[in-house]
Order: structure tokens, then C-alpha cells, then sequence
């Protein structure tokens, strides 16, 4: 008997504790100055026990909850009111947090998510996410485009970039209860973004190649590194993050982590993979290639900084190291590269993304006439 009517204070207990979790849950999902409570109604037909209703008028949800006796209604209802009035409303830098937390895990680099955060942060103020409304996300977008940084009014790409990284935040928090719906969908991206960066042309690209050939040689391996994306397509974090087991002969294999497409092997100028297998040799497989003596691989910044300083030893216009991706497509095009190729190898999942941000469009245009004239030939 002892054993029964303490099995039956566990069911209570574990049924009281299933209660509280789903009253919880339905509370965390209104608006604690929107939701009402009535009650306790009296038994009627057909129902043995006192009942109280939750009641959130910005939805039209409604739950009721029962009690045995009237005092317990009273006191259920008190309880809820108080757990309503302390419900946890985060504000928009710790929601950020923990939403930069749930993406550490499909985040290899811990600087991507420094910068994810500072694309949120710098302009969004830390309020309560429920407080931003369509309207305050027009005027805080539109005073973000007006921004003046370092080197003048933010340009089109970078507000742009900072819109979709809030746009992707705030569907994480309809996803996760924290609001209702995103305010920020509506909002659309001001002005145009400049595709792609600025690239050499023929006689400087052949220039900046015969320096860094040079350099390589004399056993510089910031101009290895540079020969190696330039002839690669690779990005720049790419380079750095090449390792030793990554040669195997004139094929790299490339850990790529941006995305699914980022892995990949390819095969390297034979000249280009004879300094790099002689700048590789004697060195264990997990080791990184470049700048190995540092303890982490570098920022960009590294091949940054060399790069403007091979530009200005061949003598021509200095151009940035992700420009080279775009130079590589466009020659690769413009020699007879299918759209195809040249879009696996910068680990694109299509030709558009090569089209709109990296390859120019005169080697497009010259790719296209050749198909042309191979086709009427063939023909």
C-alpha cells in the first residue's frame, strides 16, 4: 500500500513537472504584455473542475488549464502570471551569441564568426528583439547605407552583406520561438555592388607572373604562394591552409571549408609544382606549406602585404590577392576552358557565381565566339 501511494505521488510530480514545461513553452512564445488570463470558471456540465484560460490576443491562441478546487485555480492562475511576468526576453547581441554558437559548428575558422558578429553588431542596436518592428528596420537599413567608414560611405556590397547576414540571424530566431516573424524580410538591398574585383591585364598579368617565377625561385614563399593561387584559382585562406600531404606529384588536393564544392584536386603547372615540392620536401604531411613557422595560419593580410609588394617590384598597378581568382577564370576562359572547369575549380556549384563576382566579361564574350565558330566549323 506504502509502495502504491508512492507510486502514484511520482506520476503526480512527473505529470505536474510535463505541465509546467508546456505552460512554459506556450508562454515563451507570446508577448508577456499581450497575454491575458480569466478565470477560475465553476464546474459545469460535463466537467468536474474549476478551469483558467490563457489567452494571447496577438495570435488568437488560447489554452485552458483545470484545477480541482477553486483556491487552486486562484493560486494556478497567480503562478502564471508571475511566470508570464518573468518570462526571458533576450536582447539582440545575447540572442546573437547564441546564435553564433549554434553556427560554430559548421564553422571551421573562429574568425568567420568574428566577422559575422561585427556585420550584425556594428549597426543593430542591443535592445529586445521583439522591439524591432518594419519600420525601425527600413530606417536603421537606410541609415546603415549613409554610414561614412574609413574610406567614405560604405560601399553597396558591404551593407548588402551586412542585410543578408541580419536577414539569415532573424530567421533564426523565428525558427527558435524568440519572435514571431522576421521584420527585416521586407527590407530590400539599396543601390548596386560592384561585381568582382579589378584585374590585371595581359602584359601586367605577365609581368606580375615572370616576378613571382623569380622570387620562387630564390626561395621566396610569398611569391610561391601567390604563383600557386594565381595559377590555382584558389582563395587566399586556401593557399595558407594547404599542407604537405595535400602534393601528390602536380595534382593539390585542396581541404577547402567554405562550402560542399570547396573540396577539390587539381592539377598544378608543372614548373609552379616543382618549387613547391622542393619548397615542400623533408617537411611532415600535416604541416602546414606556407608560413609554417607561425603558429597558426596567417589572416589573408599575409598574402595581402606580398602581393602589393610584387606588384610594385614588376611595376604595375597593385591589385589585391582575391583579384587573381578572377584573373585565373578569365584566362582559363579566354584560352578554352569550358564554364564548367573553370567554375569547379575556383569550387563554384555554378558557372553563375564565376560569372557574376570573378571571370570578365570580355573573356565570357571571347569564350562565347569561339563556341561559335567551332560550332559553324564543325558544322
Amino acid at each position: 500500500m506504502w509502495l502504491a501511494q508512492e507510486d502514484r505521488l511520482r506520476r503526480s510530480a512527473a505529470q505536474t513537472r510535463r505541465r509546467n514545461k508546456a505552460i512554459a513553452a506556450w508562454i515563451a512564445q507570446c508577448d508577456n504584455s499581450t497575454v491575458y488570463f480569466y478565470g477560475p470558471y465553476p464546474p459545469s456540465q460535463g466537467r468536474s473542475k474549476w478551469r483558467v484560460t490563457m489567452y494571447d490576443p496577438s495570435t488568437q491562441r488560447k489554452k485552458s488549464l483545470m484545477a480541482d478546487t477553486k483556491k487552486a485555480a486562484e493560486t494556478l492562475i497567480r503562478e502564471l502570471q508571475q511566470q508570464n511576468s518573468e518570462k526571458d526576453i533576450v536582447s539582440v547581441h545575447q540572442a546573437l551569441a547564441l546564435w553564433i554558437d549554434a553556427k560554430l559548428v559548421c564553422w571551421k575558422n573562429p574568425r568567420q564568426a568574428k566577422e559575422v558578429r561585427e556585420r550584425i553588431d556594428s549597426w543593430i542596436p542591443d535592445v529586445a528583439v521583439t522591439d524591432i518592428d518594419q519600420s525601425q528596420a527600413h530606417e536603421l537599413y537606410l541609415g546603415l547605407t549613409k554610414t561614412v567608414g574609413r574610406f567614405g560611405v560604405l560601399k553597396a556590397a558591404t551593407h548588402h552583406a551586412r542585410l543578408k547576414a541580419t536577414k539569415e540571424f532573424w530567421r533564426w530566431l523565428v525558427q527558435h520561438e524568440y519572435v514571431r516573424s522576421s521584420p527585416w524580410e521586407l527590407v530590400k538591398p539599396i543601390g548596386t555592388a560592384n561585381a568582382g574585383k579589378k584585374q590585371l591585364r595581359g602584359k601586367d598579368a605577365r609581368a606580375l607572373e615572370r616576378t613571382l617565377f623569380g622570387l620562387a625561385e630564390t626561395g621566396d614563399e610569398g611569391a610561391l604562394a601567390i604563383l600557386v593561387q594565381l595559377y590555382l584559382g584558389l582563395r587566399p585562406g586556401e593557399v595558407l591552409g594547404l599542407t604537405v600531404g595535400a602534393l601528390d606529384g602536380s595534382d593539390v588536393y585542396v581541404d577547402g571549408t567554405k562550402n560542399k564544392n570547396a573540396k577539390r584536386r587539381l592539377e598544378l603547372f608543372a614548373p609552379v609544382a616543382e618549387l613547391l615540392k622542393r619548397h615542400s620536401d623533408g617537411r611532415p604531411d600535416s604541416q602546414r606549406i606556407f608560413a609554417a613557422h607561425l603558429p597558426q595560419k596567417p589572416t589573408t593580410a599575409w598574402m595581402y602585404k606580398r602581393l602589393q609588394k610584387y606588384c610594385d617590384h614588376a611595376g604595375i598597378e597593385r591589385v589585391c590577392p582575391h583579384s587573381l581568382r578572377g584573373l585565373h577564370s578569365s584566362l582559363a576562359l579566354e584560352a578554352g576552358a569550358t564554364s564548367h572547369d573553370v567554375a569547379r575549380s575556383l569550387g563554384h556549384s555554378s558557372f553563375e557565381i564565376t560569372k557574376k563576382h570573378y571571370a570578365s566579361p570580355e573573356s565570357i564574350d571571347t569564350s562565347r565566339l569561339r563556341k561559335i565558330r567551332q560550332a559553324l566549323h564543325d558544322s
